[in-house]
């Protein structure tokens, strides 16, 4: 009877061990968040739902930076002051992986099934790469897309844009039947496009040149002055001046109220149309431009394991979570749109979220063999000179050749003395 009690005993303490190992402790992982409103509150949800998929990790939120300071910088502090987070959201991930602030996961990453690795976009993995090494993995992707009004198109029985649309073709003789005086009063209320500016500007300039970027990857030399840039500025210069289809002023709300029948945007863009109830709008393909299409592609809300990570095999964890199907889902489902693996735009959450929706096109635009990323390590004040003189080529005050050839040399010396 003492040999059963006894026997009975060990397998009561091995089941234990066995069932609760974190009954000794749970591992503390800590993650800096993005720290802003509504986006703070759809993160905790995510990060939540990762702590109960894992319970033998306690998940501690450290609060993103606050007013106009980026993530980046609370961690070069953070880092300095050997208090670092294990997990970090980030803006730029190339940036610091450059810098050295990011941990490399390159070696993690291959680890993962060849199926899962290859089925990122490749634009996107390149987004969060230096030098061939790979620094984070994002909650979403997003994608240039144009998008057009429904509503509108089918008033002015105008089919929906096509694969056979292009910027100088269809850019203008279909989208002049959207430019209209609505009173009667000699100004014109409605437009058949957007303003095109800012990030927005590159997918016209990747689709003139092939891919070819506009700043080398270490952000030391100027690739945007050359006959294909310039050819897509006269393009939108046309669109504007000439033609007349353009807006020259406001944003992407004027879509949304629908001064405008289409738009040039990141396709996160779809979060934000559904709190516009007479909206009906839809994706669709990028028009050519000389016979090309294109789009930027960068990472939406990425995440990536600091320099000194007390746990950064936990931080893993939670990337895997966030490169699996549950953990896609999820992300699909509190509003981070399109997914950064090929496979889960077929899953069921992104076609319920999409529902009606062209995703097709979406799909295909991740797809383009020229699509680039945005000018990660390019200094901002370089970066901006440049949109800033796209702009005023847009508005008509230069020449795209006579804007490019003033401002070449400044970003140049920019450049090189960064």
């Amino acid at each position: 009877m003492r040999r059963r009690g006894l026997a009975i005993a060990l397998l009561v303490m091995m089941v234990g061990l066995v069932v609760t190992p974190w009954a000794l402790g749970k591992q503390t992982l800590q993650i800096m968040v993005h720290d802003t409103g509504d986006y703070l509150e759809r993160t905790m949800q995510f990060w939540e739902i990762f702590g109960r998929e894992n319970p033998d990790i306690d998940v501690e939120v450290v609060p993103g930076p606050a007013g106009g300071s980026s993530p980046e910088e609370k961690l070069a502090v953070m880092v300095a002051a050997g208090v670092p987070p294990d997990l970090v959201r980030t803006w730029n991930a190339k940036q610091l992986g450059a810098t050295g602030l990011l941990q490399d996961i390159t070696p993690r990453f291959q680890t993962l099934p060849a199926t899962v690795r290859d089925d990122f976009w490749p634009a996107l993995i390149e987004d969060l790469s230096y030098e061939g090494r790979l620094y984070a993995l994002p909650l979403g992707t997003v994608a240039t897309v144009y998008f057009y009004n429904k509503q509108q198109f089918a008033e002015k029985g105008v089919l929906a844009p096509s694969a056979a649309w292009s910027w100088e073709r269809e850019g203008v003789i279909e989208l002049k039947k959207f430019t209209v005086d609505l009173n009667g009063d000699g100004v014109i209320d409605r437009w058949g496009m957007g303003l095109v500016g800012g990030d927005n500007l590159y997918p016209f300039m990747y689709s003139a040149g092939k891919g070819r970027p506009l700043f080398s990857e270490n952000g030391r030399e100027f690739y945007g002055n050359t006959t294909e840039v310039r050819d897509a500025l006269q393009v939108l210069q046309d669109l504007a001046q000439v033609h007349g289809v353009m807006r020259t002023s406001g944003g992407w709300t004027d879509f949304a109220e629908q001064t405008v029948a289409t738009l040039v945007w990141g396709s996160f863009m779809a979060g934000y149309f559904p709190r516009y109830e007479n909206l009906d709008w839809d994706f669709a393909l990028f028009p050519t431009l000389n016979g090309e299409r294109a789009a930027v592609v960068w990472a939406e809300t990425p995440y990536g394991i600091s320099v000194g990570a007390k746990n950064a095999d936990l931080a893993w964890r939670a990337l895997e979570f966030i490169a699996s199907t549950e953990g896609q889902q999820q992300s699909i489902r509190l509003g981070w749109g399109v997914p950064p693996a090929r496979r889960s735009v077929t899953v069921g959450p992104f076609l319920q979220h999409f529902r009606g929706k062209n995703i097709d096109a979406v799909a295909q635009m991740l797809s383009m063999p020229y699509n680039g990323n945005l000018p990660r390590l390019a200094p901002t004040n370089a970066v901006n000179m440049f949109k800033d003189t796209c702009t005023t080529v847009i508005l008509g005050q230069k020449a795209p050749a006579q804007a490019l050839d003033e401002v070449t040399p400044t970003i140049t010396a920019i450049l090189e003395n960064q």
